[in-house]
């Protein structure tokens, strides 16, 4: 079972959230449609309004990319042989069922210091992910890690980091995480529920 936790957005909590832990180590098939347990309640999360920069080397600011739009996100680094291509392959899965529902799709480095943007963008030719509604971004630790924190994932640890999935409404401002590793179906009616709201 993938455990989603659903909350306001732009409010500060002081919920905590222990998050289940997922070892980045190659032990993780596609097929497997395993979760690891999330302990959590209702976290809301208070994201920065951080400048980061798109495969292309464009700066944006995080409120403007996610205002008003609804978006799916995923945590990967470019150097990364076994989790990362399986959530981005996913996310090709999902860009297909999903058809021409409107929504984006955005991937955060979670390894700023290497993962510059021309190496994003080769990231994502290898991976077939070029799409003018998929957007790669790095920046900097200092920005990275209170970002990933403001999500709810505090394990990090490059060669070592939980996957998991975030689902963000910036028209209603609700939002779904999902750990692990959630197959292209889930992902599919996770976000199919934004649309019946």
């Amino acid at each position: 079972m993938y455990v989603a936790c659903i909350g306001l957005a732009w409010i500060v909590s002081g919920v905590s959230v222990a998050m289940g832990h997922l070892e980045h180590d190659g032990h993780v098939s596609a097929e497997s449609g395993q979760s690891m347990p999330v302990v959590a309640g209702d976290p809301v999360p208070e994201l920065p309004n951080t400048t980061l920069t798109t495969q292309d080397g464009q700066s944006v600011r995080l409120h403007d990319l996610l205002d008003n739009q609804l978006s799916i996100i995923n945590f990967i680094y470019t150097s990364c042989t076994n989790v990362c291509p399986l959530t981005t392959a996913n996310f090709l899965q999902l860009k297909q069922l999903a058809g021409d529902r409107d929504f984006q799709m955005i991937s955060i480095s979670i390894d700023p210091k290497r993962d510059t943007p021309a190496r994003l963008r080769k990231f994502m030719q290898a991976q077939g992910a070029l799409s003018p509604r998929w957007t790669f971004l790095t920046g900097s630790p200092r920005t990275i890690t209170p970002l990933l924190g403001g999500f709810g994932f505090y394990d990090v640890a490059v060669d070592d980091h939980s996957p998991g999935v975030v689902i963000w409404d910036g028209r209603s401002r609700q939002w779904t995480r999902l750990v692990s590793l959630p197959p292209p179906h889930i992902l599919f009616e996770e976000l199919e529920k934004f649309f019946q709201g």
